[in-house]
């Protein structure tokens, strides 16, 4: 009996080292897929519904606050007009950036280009190793959050929350200045 015991207590020590584990091995998974350029493998672990909801709140937001603090659009009777074609644009903008490719810039602490566009790196094709210098830690049971730099000098945050055993990443928050 002592022995079916011993062996009930290491499996339950294995399975608590991978509960503790599977986050960073994650992440770690989506680095490398991020640097070999597999976007299939990099979208295995990304919720893209989730993410692009985030970040056109975020945008959406960001858009308002300005708005609010405008005192000519104030006074403006096209302003509701204004704010509804920037929520239209917001949301054209982030299903045009939120890709694999654009991911993987914005791992490496750069800011996305959209696919197919000429500006500087290809689409995709980053200067900086993605995920680098980037920081983590558990901030819930079921949420763990990797901060990463950018050219900029702000922080980015990536959300991955539990999705039964496995990790996804479901929030990406930008720093807006």
């Amino acid at each position: 009996m002592s022995k079916f015991k011993m062996a009930i207590g290491v499996v339950v020590g294995l399975l608590a080292i991978y509960i503790a584990a599977a986050p960073y091995i994650t992440v770690y998974q989506m680095q490398s897929a991020a640097e070999k350029h597999d976007g299939e493998a990099l979208s295995e672990h990304i919720e893209f519904s989730s993410v692009r909801q985030s970040l056109k709140d975020q945008m959406n937001a960001m858009f308002a606050k300005k708005m609010a603090e405008d005192e000519e659009m104030k006074n403006n009777p096209f302003a509701v007009l204004a704010v509804g074609f920037a929520g239209m644009m917001v949301d054209k903008m982030v299903d045009a950036y939120v890709t694999p490719a654009g991911i993987t810039q914005l791992m490496a602490g750069e800011k996305p280009k959209a696919e197919g566009s000429k500006s500087g790196s290809s689409a995709g094709h980053t200067e900086r190793k993605p995920l680098s210098n980037a920081s983590m830690s558990y901030e819930s049971f079921d949420k763990f959050v990797v901060k990463v730099k950018g050219e900029d000098g702000g922080e980015g945050k990536f959300v991955l929350r539990r999705r039964g055993i496995a990790w996804k990443l479901t929030d990406i928050v930008i720093p807006i200045e």
